[in-house]
């Protein structure tokens, strides 16, 4: 049965990538439902899952001329992962922002938040010359380039874990200048 499967989302996928909007609403039907429950599993939130899914339907659809996809449902289910990956991932450090911001009960002008930023971003630039090149590097193509591991660890010839130690030990390295930062702010904030 399977075989079957995969063959029919191969003849939907060609058509889909020929414009075809019948194909894509029933490849739309027998993934929406699925990719949904992933989502929430990993965000437990459905209504950012719901974002998430419909944003790499919409992007489906925007490059379904340019995409290269030899299984569709690993495509689409990698996808999902990485969609959600990246919104905890950017929403994460913006509420542990706001907590550590939240708990100074510092009132500022936007002057004032604007010297903050950008004294965290001199801070995380500062931490990151601190890495080896390579690290800087692994970092780099994982949290700013948005690569996943595994392609990194294919690109550098390295391993998975290689990869993932060097962007535990980056992220370890800049969460110690910025524990730092927030230190002394509060000190300062204590003593002024």
């Amino acid at each position: 049965m399977f075989p079957n499967k995969t063959h029919n989302n191969d003849l939907l996928l060609t058509h889909f990538r020929n414009g075809n909007q019948k194909a894509f609403k029933t490849l739309f039907d027998q993934y929406w439902e699925v990719m949904l429950v992933k989502a929430n599993s990993i965000l437990t939130d459905r209504d950012v899952a719901q974002d998430i899914v419909q944003d790499i339907w919409i992007n489906l659809w925007n490059q379904r001329g340019k995409l290269v996809i030899s299984n569709f449902e690993a495509y689409i289910f990698r996808a999902v992962r990485y969609g959600c990956y990246k919104y905890l991932r950017d929403n994460k450090f913006t509420t542990t922002q706001l907590k550590t911001i939240d708990s100074l009960v510092i009132e500022s002008s936007n002057v004032e938040n604007q010297q903050n930023l950008e004294a965290t971003q001199k801070l995380i630039d500062k931490s990151l010359e601190e890495l080896s090149p390579r690290c800087q590097q692994i970092f780099t193509l994982s949290r700013i380039d948005d690569i996943p591991n595994e392609e990194i660890a294919l690109k550098l010839g390295i391993s998975k874990r290689s990869v993932e130690n060097q962007v535990s030990l980056a992220l370890r390295v800049i969460r110690r200048h910025l524990a730092s930062l927030y230190f002394f702010s509060f000190i300062y904030f204590l003593l002024f």
